[in-house]
């Protein structure tokens, strides 16, 4: 999509595009309002990204189409103009040879594009600025953004024909359960646990020292650094702290937008985890080393059930590649979605700072509120926008609230299984008399306990332990707060969702899409949470 003066409108669901095709918010990966600045990178990234992408894929669409409505993104699914059934022999015939090489593609970009481009982020956003240079660089990013998203999909989408596993799962143990599969793919190491694995490292050092234990159980006004600053001990867990965030800290709660403050600027989010941690008795190496152990004797049961042949050899084949590329679900999101807004808004900083000081704006964060051709207008011909910025943040602060449409225009008919496999889309299902609600079950067993309702960062702290987490989705920087809860209900996502895949890696009662949890439920309340039946029940004492 190229700047020009209707930028700003191609980037607007119009009232007629309503009416004509089905858009539907994406409440599982992009839940939240987006700033106007994000917004004008993100919408065309993953518009011409997946035009791009699943030309490379022969993927039975066209594109992915991004639109902005009620500062939220409702995306179609642009159909493929063409013969589909050949289309469809074409993507089927390249993922063949793409799976057994998911990882090494993943690594091979990461090593030769993201990690170069963001060691230039970190160059522009220390290095003095000229608007002529800021502008440059703006463009810059915004062309990488459409790359990355790009890469992206090519990473992903190859990943979704390992549901051919669940059928051949099915077909060779008579088990009418395909998704009892996911168990076959548990303990598989990814960047969302290698994190939580460090905090767990580090709360372990702050238990052995009774300063520190002092410090984080004082919980102190001024925060965690400032107490721990004030003992050796404490400063040089902050220095480790520091080096594990240099590596694990580039994200947010929010993982899709500029202007979420990240762990890497402000520790006191991760301060806050390990705080947590450290009241709880937990093993990450031992437990995790079990779920391996599970998965392994799960495995050779599933194997010793299927007759010999090719169908079998097919099975074990299909599953070697699917563990080899499990954790990519987790480490995209790492190095994609979560690093390059963190790596951005840094960057993106430094430009707010020209315009404070070349009274643009008030503040460098003021940034954000503007569009991308706006910012680029003024970057040439620098003028006052701040009651702009300051309408744009009310208008920001309000949508936060705001009821909008789940979708626009008719659904199709049809359902497409993978899409609401990462989706969900089922319908709320409410029973009064009972006192339950319905969504998918994501992870088997059976949890009572006290509901914490978390809707952002700001409430990671509710949680406590044994906790059942309810909230609206959850994205990798949430994975922190998983060995600490009980159970997870959400409102979206399918059995394969963010939330789905960890809480069967954590072993926690998950029901997931149930588009209901976070207006039913409220902090306090008592409820059970059946993740094998994917039931919720409410209303207890």
């Amino acid at each position: 999509m190229p700047i020009s003066e209707s930028f700003q409108s191609e980037l607007m669901l119009s009232e007629e595009e309503k009416k004509e095709g089905f858009w539907f918010q994406d409440e599982v990966h992009l839940a939240n309002p987006l700033s106007p600045l994000f917004a004008s990178f993100m919408v065309p990234a993953v518009t011409e990204g997946t035009r791009l992408a699943f030309d490379v894929l022969k993927f039975p669409l066209r594109q992915f189409c991004f639109k902005l409505s009620d500062g939220r993104i409702y995306q179609a699914n642009v159909p493929f103009q063409g013969d589909l059934q050949q289309r469809l022999n074409e993507h089927k015939q390249l993922m063949n040879s793409l799976l057994p090489n998911l990882r090494h593609n993943l690594d091979h970009y990461v090593e030769k594009e993201f990690l170069p481009f963001y060691r230039r982020l970190d160059e522009y956003r220390s290095c003095s600025l000229t608007p002529k240079d800021a502008k440059e660089k703006v463009l810059e990013l915004f062309q990488f953004y459409q790359r990355a998203w790009q890469l992206h999909f090519e990473i992903v989408l190859p990943r979704s024909s390992f549901m051919a596993l669940g059928e051949l799962y099915t077909q060779l143990t008579g088990d009418p359960n395909s998704d009892a599969v996911y168990d076959l793919l548990l303990g598989v190491m990814n960047k969302s646990l290698e994190t939580d694995r460090e905090l767990w490292r580090l709360a372990g050092l702050a238990n052995q020292s009774p300063e520190m234990r002092a410090v984080f159980a004082a919980s102190p006004a001024a925060g965690y650094v400032t107490g721990l600053e004030a003992s050796e001990a404490g400063r040089a867990f902050l220095e480790q702290l520091h080096d594990v965030l240099e590596k694990y800290g580039y994200r947010s709660a929010n993982s899709h937008e500029f202007n979420d403050i990240t762990w890497v600027e402000n520790p006191e989010y991760p301060l806050c985890v390990i705080a947590a941690y450290m009241k709880k008795d937990y093993n990450f190496d031992e437990e995790f080393a079990q779920r391996v152990r599970e998965r392994e004797a799960k495995t050779a049961e599933a194997l010793a059930k299927m007759p010999d042949g090719e169908l079998k050899q097919t099975f074990i084949m299909l599953h070697q590649w699917a563990l080899d590329a499990w954790g990519l679900d987790e480490d995209h999101h790492f190095y994609i979605d979560a690093m390059l807004p963190a790596k951005s808004r840094r960057f993106l900083l430094n430009v707010g700072g020209l315009l404070v000081a070349q009274g643009v704006v008030a503040d460098r964060e003021d940034v954000f509120y503007l569009y991308l051709d706006e910012l680029l207008n003024v970057l040439d011909s620098p003028s006052d926008q701040n009651s702009k910025v300051e309408q744009r943040r009310a208008e920001y602060e309000a949508s936060k609230s705001l009821k909008v449409p789940p979708f626009y225009g008719v659904p199709p008919q049809e359902k497409n299984p993978l899409m609401e496999r990462i989706f969900g889309g089922r319908a709320p299902e409410i029973r009064e008399k009972e006192q339950t609600f319905t969504g998918y079950a994501a992870s088997q067993g059976r949890y009572t306990g006290t509901v914490k309702v978390v809707r952002g960062r700001e409430d990671f702290a509710k949680i406590q332990k044994g906790d059942v987490l309810v909230c609206k989705t959850t994205t990798p920087p949430w994975t922190v707060l998983f060995t600490l809860a009980g159970a997870i209900v959400t409102d979206a996502g399918g059995i394969l969702s963010h939330a789905g895949t960890v809480a069967r890696e954590y072993k926690l009662p998950a029901v997931v899409g149930t588009r209901v949890a976070t207006s039913l439920l409220k902090d306090g309340d008592r409820v059970t949470v059946d993740g094998t039946e994917g039931v919720v029940y409410f209303g207890q004492s």
